[in-house]
């Protein structure tokens, strides 16, 4: 459907999508509408916005990436590299099938409120939180340190 802002003389086109939730979604666009196929593709276009929206704001709360204390630009790109990483590892588990028993029980320790949700992230990264909140030495003691035969105190002598 053509319409105009009262604000703009340029015609948009208004696109109405239904059957994702109760009401139907309006989405504007600037691009010529002439058939079904351009309907979808701005849709499309639409949504896999909306995915990397979703993919900063997940990085930007879950990670509190806004909130670092650093401030030499090579270690907030160091920052930046281990969060992606992160959310690299939640891309990774979320394509993994429904059945899966990692993302199974990620999931269920995450205590989801709704059964399925289009964005994942959120409940993955709660549930490896909760999973790993029960660690609390962290990873130092699952390696065992090598200690020298003898606690004598020795002293190397140089020559």
């Amino acid at each position: 459907m053509k319409v105009q802002i009262t604000a703009s003389r340029k015609d948009i086109y208004l696109v109405l999508v239904y059957g994702i939730t109760e009401h139907p979604m309006m989405l504007a666009t600037n691009k010529k509408i002439e058939s079904k196929e351009d309907v979808i593709r701005v849709a499309r276009t639409y949504f896999s916005r909306w995915k990397i929206e979703e993919y900063f704001r997940c990085k930007k709360q879950m990670f509190q990436f806004e909130n670092f204390r650093v401030r030499k630009l090579c270690a907030i790109n160091a920052l930046n590299f281990y969060i992606t990483l992160c959310m690299a590892f939640l891309a990774l588990i979320s394509m993994e099938e429904e059945t899966n028993a990692l993302k199974v029980s990620i999931i269920k320790t995450a205590d989801p409120i709704k059964e399925k949700v289009f964005f994942c992230y959120y409940r993955l990264a709660k549930g490896i939180s909760g999973i790993l909140s029960y660690a609390k030495e962290g990873v130092r003691l699952w390696f065992r340190t090598k200690r020298p035969a003898y606690r004598q105190l020795c002293f190397k002598l140089v020559a």
